[in-house]
């Protein structure tokens, strides 16, 4: 298939698609402005596109990164379909140092060789680096990943704008997931994620020490999309607000569908490495770590419930959310994007 072929497949689905956006996110051009103005947070509000907005030439996809939700898978399939990524990768054999933006090969083990800008998105630092080196202007990267969405809005602008998608998992299985990872994940770059004391931890004990290196922190969402530790209940709704209006939603319980629709809505539906990556990483996962599911009528589930009641409210409103945005892609057959 010719480029010019591609590029009008992808503009007539992104057309249909902000259409059928249009239709069912705003009823009228009044609940339209009322919508956007309810994104008070300037970063989000300028420098990330909305959902229902067609896509600019100028934009970049942006996923967030939520620990122990198929992160990793996302990035082995992104990088096997073969997009150029910006991850912690980026800056490994030595380009941290690099002065000017590049982008390189990495193979990984029993992949084919993945492309890296020469940036570090997974780190705050790392962000403010990538806005210097001008990463959003450069159009270099495919995808970028990050865990904090609120601080990587900083690196574009409002004529270089992110486009955020996600995959989401139940928040007290991902916390579960995170006291059984830590204890094996000896290849983890990442200070402090490796903490191999916690094998002699029950899992209750974890949850009930003291704040520390060790110590568990709830409500990521919350915290990671608003940039603050304290909530409220407009805290609440502005962060449903954010993901309303600006996220493409997927689920960690429907991990294929998600990734059918983020394809879609990308314009990497027609990618021919698709079929082959989607086996290997999607349907086969990546970064795995098997363990006992947690009892709801346990002691740590109530800990955990408690200790994460803000992402839990969220977390209920993104399943919801991640129905009623399959709606809009019920409208759209694979026909239209052929």
């Amino acid at each position: 298939m010719d480029i010019s072929k591609r590029s009008v497949r992808k503009i007539a689905f992104l057309t249909i698609f902000a259409l059928a956006c249009f239709g069912f996110l705003w009823e009228s051009p009044n609940d339209a402005i009322s919508r956007r103005a309810s994104v008070t947070d300037d970063q989000y509000r300028q420098n990330a596109g909305y959902l229902s907005d067609p896509l600019k030439e100028k934009d970049t996809a942006v996923y967030w990164h939520i620990p122990k939700s198929s992160g990793s898978t996302m990035k082995i399939y992104y990088g096997c379909i073969g997009l150029t990524l910006a991850t912690q990768s980026g800056t490994t054999a030595g380009h941290e140092t690099d002065r000017t933006l590049q982008v390189w090969e990495r193979t990984l083990p029993g992949w084919s060789p993945v492309k890296f800008v020469n940036v570090d998105t997974s780190k705050i630092e790392g962000v403010f680096r990538a806005k210097n080196l001008g990463l959003a202007e450069s159009g270099l990267a495919d995808v970028v990943f990050s865990p904090y969405p609120q601080t990587v809005t900083y690196m574009f602008t409002p004529s270089h704008q992110a486009r955020f998608f996600a995959l989401f998992r139940h928040p007290i299985e991902r916390a579960v997931s995170l006291f059984y990872y830590q204890q094996v994940a000896t290849w983890e770059r990442t200070e402090g994620v490796y903490q191999p004391e916690l094998a002699d931890m029950t899992i209750e004990e974890w949850l009930t020490q003291e704040s520390g290196t060790t110590g568990y922190i709830g409500n990521t969402y919350m915290r990671d999309l608003l940039h603050k530790h304290q909530f409220s209940d407009d805290d609440l709704e502005k962060a449903k607000d954010i993901l309303r209006t600006k996220f493409l939603i997927g689920l960690t319980t429907n991990v294929e569908e998600s990734v059918e629709r983020f394809d879609k809505y990308f314009g990497w539906y027609d990618n021919e490495k698709r079929s082959e990556c989607k086996r290997k990483a999607i349907q086969k996962g990546v970064n795995k770590n098997p363990h006992d599911a947690l009892k709801e009528d346990s002691k740590a589930w109530d800990i955990l419930a408690e200790m994460n009641k803000w992402d839990l409210q969220l977390y209920e409103f993104i399943v919801q959310l991640y129905e009623e945005q399959g709606e809009l892609f019920r409208t759209v057959t694979t026909e239209d994007i052929a």
